[in-house]
């Protein structure tokens, strides 16, 4: 501890504070030997130590031999483990594209027996958080399902609206194809909020179809007229959402490059979402959608 405070300070074996009486403030106090960058070793043997029950400091040389070796500066450690680290910097390209690189470079290269190679630092981060927004993705799939069956109560009628779904990943895929943009957590947060738009579509025509059908018409002229009767309220929407996305989407200002994946796969998902919403959800509503609760409580006391 008395070597630590001769060349570090001693904040680093005990820290002492003095509080400024008029500020209030407190610092740090160390006390430290002055600085000599010609020091050798030599001065390093000369500093004086002393113990708890020794009245007369001696020189450290006549308490530790040295022994001149070539050896690790630092050893790092995780998990008990001793540990090598390989710090690498990226530019102009994707940590994923870089790791996928690395992992090619080791599988060419012998790893002596006992030792293991990990890419950790933001590549484990990144798969942390796509694994969690793929478990999150799932989750609001599967709430939004559960939630449109109590509303409907039907299973066959919220399973068709949930064809939206993945009609939205359509458009994701293609927008971030052409726009060279990487698949990363942003954009899979974008397609996390684009389950709920894409949804909506899908309700709108379902549920106006269903009103018709108990007001008496048939399932076909239902869902013919609920396309049409509900195009101009899902037009509206897509174009406002369209609209206040597209300057993230497309734009080229400093300080949005984190927002651009994500505006650019809810726009690509809008796209195509929209588009076949209006063909599939039809097609697909007259063949699984054959009755609805409400008819079948009527045919029963009939």
């Amino acid at each position: 501890m008395q070597v630590v405070v001769a060349l570090n300070s001693s904040i680093s074996v005990q820290r002492n504070f003095w509080i400024d009486s008029q500020s209030g403030n407190q610092y740090f106090v160390g006390v430290q030997y002055p600085e000599d960058v010609d020091r050798r070793l030599e001065d390093v043997l000369n500093i004086p130590v002393s113990g708890s029950v020794q009245p007369q400091a001696v020189n450290l040389g006549s308490l530790v031999s040295v022994e001149r070796k070539l050896d690790a500066v630092e050893i790092h450690h995780s998990g008990l483990k001793r540990v090598t680290n390989v710090l690498v910097n990226t530019d102009n390209v994707d940590i994923g594209s870089l790791s996928k690189s690395i992992q090619d470079k080791l599988t060419a290269v012998n790893i002596p027996e006992g030792m293991k190679v990990e890419l950790r630092g933001e590549f484990e981060r990144m798969n942390e958080s796509f694994s969690n927004l793929v478990v999150g993705l799932g989750l609001s799939a599967i709430l939004v399902y559960l939630l449109q069956v109590s509303l409907f109560r039907s299973w066959s009628g919220p399973l068709v609206i949930m064809v939206t779904v993945p009609l939205g990943f359509i458009g994701v895929l293609c927008m971030l194809y052409l726009s060279k943009t990487t698949f990363n957590v942003q954009s899979l947060m974008g397609v996390i909020f684009l389950v709920g738009i894409a949804v909506n579509n899908g309700v709108l025509l379902v549920d106006f179809a269903n009103r018709q059908r108990l007001e008496g018409m048939g399932m076909a002229e239902a869902i013919r007229k609920a396309a049409t009767t509900r195009f101009k309220p899902i037009l509206m929407t897509f174009l406002a959402t369209l609209l206040a996305l597209s300057p993230i989407a497309f734009g080229g200002e400093r300080g949005n490059e984190a927002n651009v994946p994500l505006a650019r796969a809810v726009v690509g998902g809008l796209c195509s979402s929209t588009f076949l919403t209006l063909f599939l959800i039809p097609v697909l509503y007259t063949l699984f959608v054959k009755n609805l609760p409400a008819m079948d409580a009527l045919e029963d006391s009939e």
